[in-house]
């Protein structure tokens, strides 16, 4: 009977873990599936409970994190005050935040558990030794998961980067362009795109959009003030009522090389960069719509969590003082938390990359660009032999 309370508080726990679990965006179908299989729990992820609230403001932060670094921020990021300054800042960070209310559940238990035993109720004493035995398999899958987050993330970045290279790549080919207004639509086209795709890949991912559109009312508004300056109001009509705006804007793109008389390899050079388009939003759709496999994160964050839940047992068995038990609990707890709170704030990139200063640099470039007529080819002078 004495170990009615510790599994009591594991069921509780796992099913606030199963409540907050799925920080990737899903379909209000697979929602319902969601609320179906957790139909055992208290708390459903649709309901307007205050974890709700919470999870917001995670997702307010987030946005904190977007940083663009330069050789002033590089020296800063490597000057040996780094640790000083960490320690410091230890409760401004974000995964400890984010993790604050399971912080408080495990400092309960351990509290619980501590007064249960030391006011002789009852010894919830126990062995450390199957903790020991498991926590390789713990470790082993907060780790799996971080690196396959990191993988992502590395992943959306690198496209990212590719993006911004094409666009100064076809920035660069516009200049062939004889008409000078074509140029410099097909520029401002291209550096379209990357906002189209910046709008596409932020659409629906926070909980909170008005985070990512400062004083404009909707991510359309955003989007439209963005690019019609480059594009004009018809064509920034066109993209706003496409399903799909970066294909849109792929499509504007072809029309616009249409139009211009160039040789047939100058045309295919520069539509070998429009394709790339296609293929990097067909790539940021892969990470947006496929997170990792649910049932590996729900089984990651069910199994650490009933394996903290023993931490405070584990410790009172141990011999050690009641305020080193709660301490050490804690303490425990917020490094394999910590982890598991920065593969769920890695598994969807496109959030916390400074996407918005990525396409407002190939605006600059395009509005720095002066688009003159293309001469004509020199012809070569005959060369006459004997």
């Amino acid at each position: 009977m004495k170990w009615l309370v510790v599994i009591g508080f594991v069921g509780l726990s796992n099913a606030f873990t199963a409540s907050r679990i799925g920080n990737t965006v899903v379909s209000r179908k697979e929602k319902k599936r969601m609320n179906i299989r957790n139909s055992a729990t208290a708390v459903s992820e649709s309901t307007g409970f205050f974890f709700d609230r919470f999870d917001e403001t995670k997702e307010l932060q987030r946005a904190s994190r977007r940083d663009v670094y330069d050789a002033a921020a590089w020296r800063k990021h490597r000057s040996t005050k780094r640790y000083f300054r960490s320690i410091f800042n230890v409760f401004k960070s974000l995964a400890l935040r984010g993790i604050s209310l399971e912080l408080f559940l495990i400092g309960a238990v351990a509290s619980l558990v501590t007064y249960l035993h030391t006011a002789g109720i009852a010894s919830l004493m126990f062995p450390a030794l199957p903790l020991t035995m498991t926590a390789p398999a713990v470790a082993l899958l907060v780790t799996f998961r971080t690196n396959q987050a990191y993988d992502r993330w590395w992943e959306a970045r690198k496209i990212w980067g590719a993006v911004i290279n094409k666009t100064r790549d076809l920035t660069r080919q516009s200049h062939w362009f004889k008409d000078p207004e074509n140029a410099r639509r097909m520029s401002g086209l291209a550096v379209a795109f990357s906002y189209a795709l910046n709008a596409h890949c932020l659409k629906g991912t926070m909980t909170n959009p008005k985070n990512h559109i400062g004083e404009h009312a909707t991510v359309d508004d955003k989007l439209a003030s963005e690019i019609e300056p480059l594009i004009g109001k018809e064509s920034t009509k066109e993209v706003l009522a496409a399903p799909h705006r970066p294909v849109e804007v792929c499509r504007l793109l072809t029309r616009c090389l249409a139009n211009e008389a160039l040789t047939p390899q100058i045309k295919a050079r520069v539509d070998e960069n429009v394709a790339f388009y296609s293929d990097f939003g067909g790539m940021c759709d892969r990470i947006q719509k496929t997170p990792m496999p649910l049932t590996y994160t729900r089984h990651t964050a069910r199994f650490l969590t009933t394996w903290l839940m023993f931490v405070p047992s584990a410790l009172l068995g141990a011999g050690l003082a009641p305020a080193a038990v709660i301490t050490g609990s804690i303490v425990i707890s917020a490094i394999f938390l910590g982890i598991d709170e920065l593969s769920a704030l890695l598994e969807e990139p496109f959030s916390v990359l400074p996407m918005d200063s990525y396409c407002n640099g190939l605006r600059d470039l395009h509005l720095y660009a002066e688009f003159k007529p293309a001469p004509e080819p020199e012809r070569a002078m005959p060369v006459y032999y004997g």
